[in-house]
């Protein structure tokens, strides 16, 4: 193994969690330099909360830290004197921060000289009078180049006033990167910064809570500046005229390689077209979820775009056929296409969408949710037959799926064991599954997270199997199969050592006992969800967690 080249050691390693690889650092001088590769720095981001705030403050202190604090997280915190010191030792180092659910811009304020990335997610200030309005003074950040503001609950006026610090009269930072949500209060401002920062900003992504004036002069007039954009994504209340208007003004030298479009109904099949004329050598990625306009008369734009596209969503797309996508994605073998999402697709038939996966042999995402009529045993023959590269599989509420589709249907069996690779599974609401499926099917070694929730004629000895066949989960859903017991839970704590989030709910045959199990073996558990069972003594079980497995970051009961 150690002949390997670093580009088969990286895929290996991209298996593995964040403390795997603080393991394999230990192995070899070769090991340690791979692990600190910045491709594998996403893993190592450090997220503050009130729990582990004192302990992380005190590992600082001690100078010893093996932590690298570039990507930081605070999550739900409130402002402290404590938190205040804890961002004073650490803050030069910090580089992508990240505020979820804690209104502590007082503390920050001067903490991070460094600051190239600024995420604010939903964040109120309405349970906490003592923070004051000024929020945080963005001139501050002379390094900064990518903005992210959700704001749910945000108030608008500070939200308005982070905008305006962003202009150019107030600010020499060059935006590359900008998340915000357009209110009629902040057009001006909004418009401005995009106007500012056009040269620079190579990601977009505004959510419309409420539909612009009529007049795109102002619009148009910062997107088609934008020449250095790889990234758009427009959501929420933008009207027809804005978005053909906006898709027009980017200019094609933008070579825009993500494009999303998610929930814009004004999307007709001939604005589609002039994207697809456009940027037919560029587009990578395309979500068109509930653009529902689109029809089959978008084949021809999909047919410019097959031979780019690596990553499709049309989920919810319900007047497209199945002739049409294999026309306008298939008509010839496309090796391109790797994530395809089709939830709820209802008029796809079968034999179409048999004919459309065996010319997609390179796919690792492939999403059918609810598609019912198109996704049964003979399409799960195909797709085990021509998908060997999958990574996930979503087939939620199929419900004409047997256990004969995974366990190999018709003349030449092709089971689900052939996907060697398969990281992600979830066949929620598949209510003709059974043990029999999961004793003799389910037999993948590298299955990271499994969804079976809503399978209620799973019964222990099918959970049983599982918790052996499968041994690297480490997430597994059994909400709503309603004929497990105490044993199930102790089998799946005892047997998946690596598991990390278990959801129970409804299952009404669970006593205290399965809690009990959870806090004796499953020592690596860190999110609980368990709603919803009758006759449970909620607080016996609360106080059970709390005093056997106070590493439990989320319990739901």
């Amino acid at each position: 193994i150690e002949q390997l080249p670093n580009d088969m050691w990286i895929e290996i390693m991209s298996y593995l969690s964040y403390l795997d690889l603080q393991q394999l650092r230990l192995v070899s001088w070769r090991c340690r330099d791979l692990v600190n590769r910045r491709y594998f720095l996403n893993k190592a981001k450090v997220i503050v909360t009130k729990e582990n705030l004192k302990e992380m403050k005190s590992h600082v202190e001690r100078g010893i830290s093996y932590l690298s604090f570039e990507y930081l997280e605070l999550r739900n915190l409130t402002q402290s004197a404590e938190l205040e010191q804890f961002l004073r030792l650490v803050g030069p180092e910090v580089k992508d921060m990240q505020v979820r659910h804690s209104p502590v811009f007082r503390n920050m304020d001067g903490k991070l000289p460094n600051l190239k990335i600024l995420r604010i997610a939903t964040t109120s200030f309405l349970e906490n009078s003592s923070v004051s309005i000024d929020g945080i003074n963005m001139k501050q950040f002379l390094h900064l180049n990518g903005f992210e503001c959700d704001g749910v609950s945000l108030d608008s006026s500070l939200k308005l006033l982070m905008l305006m610090q962003l202009r150019r009269m107030e600010n020499k930072v060059r935006l590359r990167h900008l998340q915000f949500e357009y209110r009629r209060n902040n057009e001006s401002a909004l418009l401005q910064v995009l106007y500012d920062h056009a040269p620079t900003l190579e990601c977009v992504d505004i959510f419309f809570s409420c539909s612009p004036g009529i007049d795109t002069t102002d619009w148009c007039l910062a997107f088609e500046q934008m020449t250095r954009l790889r990234t758009l994504k427009l959501s929420g209340n933008c009207h027809l005229v804005l978005l053909d208007d906006i898709l027009d003004s980017i200019p094609q030298t933008a070579q825009l390689r993500q494009l999303d479009l998610t929930g814009m109904l004004s999307l007709t099949n001939e604005m589609l077209l002039r994207v697809a004329s456009k940027w037919h050598k560029t587009l990578r990625s395309l979500d068109l979820m509930f653009c529902v306009q689109l029809d089959v008369r978008c084949v021809q734009a999909l047919r410019q775009l097959s031979g780019c596209l690596q990553s499709l969503t049309m989920a919810y797309c319900r007047a497209l056929t199945g002739r049409g996508l294999v026309e306008g994605l298939t008509s010839q073998p496309n090796y391109m296409l790797q994530e395809l999402y089709l939830e709820d697709v209802c008029f796809i038939d079968e034999a179409s969408m048999c004919t459309m996966l065996q010319r997609l042999p390179n796919l690792r995402k492939l999403s059918l949710d609810n598609c019912r009529q198109a996704t049964t045993d003979q399409t799960l023959a195909t797709i085990f037959e021509h998908q060997t590269l999958l990574r996930v599989l979503r087939i939620d509420y199929c419900v004409k799926i047997t256990d004969n589709g995974f366990i190999g249907f018709g003349k030449q069996p092709f089971p689900i064991t052939r996907l060697r690779g398969l990281r992600k599974l979830s066949i929620r609401g598949c209510r003709n599954i059974t043990d029999r499926m999961l004793k003799k099917a389910l037999q993948l070694p590298e299955l990271l997270s499994l969804t079976l929730d809503y399978c209620n004629r799973l019964e222990t000895k099918g959970i049983a199997a599982v918790s052996v066949n499968c041994p690297a989960l480490q997430m597994i859903s059994l909400a709503s199969c309603s004929l497990l017991d105490d044993e199930s839970v102790r089998l799946v704590a005892s047997n998946l050592k690596r598991l990390r989030s278990l959801n129970i709910s409804n299952c009404s045959l669970l006593t205290l006992r399965a809690f009990q199990h959870i806090a004796k073996e499953a020592r690596n558990l860190r999110d609980l969800v368990a709603c919803s069972i009758d006759g449970l003594d909620h607080e016996a079980a609360q106080k059970l967690l709390a005093k056997e497995l106070p590493e439990l970051k989320q319990v739901m009961l």
